[in-house]
């Protein structure tokens, strides 16, 4: 009887097989690369998404509906009363037997018409308008919530402000990270230049062991370097990402060069506009008319408030469709508070010392906002200078690396001057992009205290929020 012979199948074969029906199966996996947006597309994304900048548009809107609410304490108040009473109480029955011209002269025949009378129903309809007149704690009052909604607005574009400064020096991260990697490829590609010629100079002979040794190690050094400039390069990303307000720790590269900064003028120009320019300074001035208004408003508890008043009333025994009568009335009332306890002199105190603490707030600020002018301005003067040093010392680091190899390839050198040379080459290299950075950030820094980076990344609007406040 013959045998079925089997065949042995070899492993390899077999996971080849298994690892292409999986690739069938599921597709190729594509690597999904940071999202890349320019600085106009960052900042519009910032201003969308900031949970701050809504948040800031949610008050202003609150503040406007404030305004409106305390508006209508001067405005006239209609109101429509609807009252069904039924009652035997001897005043009360006469009282709405009178109001409905029951009244008739048989139940003057009997006092027991009035000492016991029978329940009577009465269906009440009252419409009633009411005006002020003289009210100035209403005027008053009206006049500050219009200012804080004026304020609350102001403060909108300023927490704009503030996110197009992150988003800008989150850019600028990303930037400089990316041209950190620059430097340290080149300074690994020099490395391994270096570690190249002291193997090609060991096996002609002309070269140490140790020189290779030290090259290799430069090497290391070099690969490590550019190993943490990714990393850095990477965590950048997420920085941009977090401040387009980009959820999920989502990265986010730079795609181009921001838009060219304005120049930096001089100190005394720069301080003289901040008041006018900076929002946050304007917000602070208008709560400061706020609280001088507020002692006003408190020394308005000492006049009289006057208003006018009307109603017109329909009474029905039967029902609100079978009116018996309708009668109005008109009046005006005066109210003055004469005495209260000595409260409205420790509210004006009280109102009196807050406006002087308002005060002194708004001196401050003025003077923090005048120092980081003049901060900002001298971090560009200082950055603009370490430029021009760093980019001469990069030429001149050039040019002793390239004379220190040559006079390595030709045994007039050692291994470890030309390794010092290109490690000063590599340290000036990085300063440089240290130093742009440093200029770049500075004049955005100069920007955000002078009030203008807003209006720089949005031209044509001075931040303050239209209808898209409250989102």
């Amino acid at each position: 009887m013959a045998r079925n012979e089997r065949f042995p199948v070899p492993t390899s074969l077999l996971v080849a097989v298994i690892i292409l029906l999986a690739w069938a199966a599921g597709g190729p996996a594509v690597a999904s690369g940071p999202e890349t947006v320019d600085f106009p597309g960052a900042v519009a994304r910032a201003l969308k998404n900031n949970a701050d900048v809504s948040a800031a548009g949610y008050e202003w809107t609150s503040a406007r509906k404030g305004a409106e609410a305390a508006r209508g304490n001067y405005l006239p108040k209609l109101s429509l009363e609807e009252r069904f009473v039924r009652t035997n109480v001897p005043a009360e029955a006469f009282a709405l037997k009178l109001n409905e011209e029951r009244l008739a002269l048989s139940d003057f025949s009997n006092v027991d018409n009035f000492n016991k009378a029978s329940p009577i129903n009465d269906y009440i309809t009252s419409f009633t308008i009411e005006q002020p007149v003289f009210a100035p704690h209403a005027y008053l009052g009206y006049e500050m919530a219009r200012r804080e909604a004026k304020a609350a607005g102001l403060d909108v574009s300023w927490k704009k402000e503030e996110t197009v400064f992150q988003v800008l020096t989150a850019y600028l991260r990303v930037l400089t990270a990316k041209e950190f990697v620059a430097v340290a490829r080149q300074g690994l590609s020099d490395a391994r230049e270096h570690h190249r010629i002291a193997e090609v100079k060991e096996k002609a002979g002309t070269g140490l062991a140790s020189d290779v040794l030290r090259a290799r190690v430069f090497l290391a050094s070099a690969e490590s370097t550019k190993v943490t400039a990714e990393s850095r390069f990477l965590l950048a990303q997420s920085g941009l990402g977090l401040a387009m307000g980009v959820r999920g720790g989502g990265r986010v590269d730079a795609s181009g060069p921001i838009p060219p900064l304005p120049e930096a003028g001089t100190i005394e120009e720069r301080i003289a506009t901040v008041r006018a320019n900076r929002s946050d300074l304007r917000a602070f001035s208008l709560r400061l008319a706020n609280a001088d208004t507020n002692v006003t408003l408190r020394k308005s508890e000492y006049l009289p408030t006057v208003g006018v008043m009307g109603a017109y009333q329909i009474d029905g025994q039967d029902g609100i469709f079978s009116p018996d009568n309708h009668t109005w009335k008109v009046g005006v009332g005066l109210t003055w508070n004469l005495f209260d306890g000595l409260r409205r002199e420790a509210e004006v105190g009280r109102a009196s010392a807050e406006k002087a603490k308002a005060r002194e707030h708004y001196r401050g600020a003025e003077d923090l906002a005048a120092f980081q002018v003049i901060q900002a301005h001298l971090s560009v003067e200082e950055a603009a200078r370490r430029v021009e040093i760093a980019r001469a010392a990069v030429a001149a680091a050039e040019e002793g690396t390239r004379l220190v190899k040559s006079r390595y390839e030709n045994q007039l050198a050692r291994m470890i001057d030309l390794l010092d040379a290109q490690t000063a080459l590599n340290g000036v290299r990085a300063d440089l992009v240290r130093a742009q950075n440093d200029l770049q950030h500075s004049r955005a820094q100069l920007e955000y205290a002078s009030g203008g980076l807003l209006s720089w990344a949005l031209p044509g609007t001075d931040g303050i929020p239209g209808k898209e406040g409250g989102q």
